[in-house]
């Protein structure tokens, strides 16, 4: 008998559609980063949230979802999750960055950009444990997001989503995450 997916994992799925293309798979981590609620502290990161929860409209509109159902109900008034804030952020840097190349899509590789910056990228799913829930990995995940949403990454951001090199004017810290993201590509790719 075949398993009918549930709307979670349909929904997963498509996110990670948007964001998979690469030559490594991060399924197993992009699991983790779905299941992390998404916890802002500083004014206007609450913004990233509403992008983040922007993604399940779309859905929603692209599967033609009926929100009478109690699945789909519950579903819209969730939490917004770390995975949704970080493809929300890699279209909104596509959208900016258009100048790499108008007919591709580059929305991955800013995803992955992300990773690689908080230090995720080890965590392909050829290298995680046959399990997901692994507790030692899993550990170590949530550390490196509490880390990022906790802001107690340094003074140039490193630790966070957008690492500065050169010395910025304010601490990272107490900056939202899109004039960090602004900060970034200015100083990586000269927006």
């Amino acid at each position: 008998m075949e398993r009918k997916t549930t709307l979670r994992e349909e929904y997963f799925s498509w996110l990670y559609s948007l964001v998979g293309n690469q030559k490594r798979t991060y399924k197993k981590l992009c699991t983790e980063l779905h299941s992390t609620r998404f916890i802002w502290s500083v004014h206007n990161d609450d913004n990233r949230c509403e992008d983040g929860l922007n993604l399940r409209d779309e859905f929603y509109e692209k599967k033609k979802l009926d929100e009478s159902f109690v699945e789909v109900a519950y579903w819209l008034r969730e939490e917004c999750t770390v995975l949704e804030v970080l493809v929300a952020l890699s279209q909104r840097m596509n959208e900016l960055m258009t100048d790499l190349n108008h007919r591709e899509d580059h929305t991955s590789k800013w995803f992955f950009e992300m990773i690689r910056n908080l230090k995720l990228d080890q965590y392909t799913d050829s290298r995680m444990p046959d399990s997901v829930t692994d507790p030692v990995t899993e550990a170590k995940i949530s550390e490196i997001l509490s880390v990022m949403m906790d802001r107690t990454y340094d003074f140039y951001g490193s630790g966070g989503l957008f690492p500065l090199k050169r010395r910025p004017l304010k601490d990272q810290t107490d900056v939202e995450i899109w004039y960090q993201l602004m900060a970034y590509l200015d100083e990586n790719y000269g927006l």
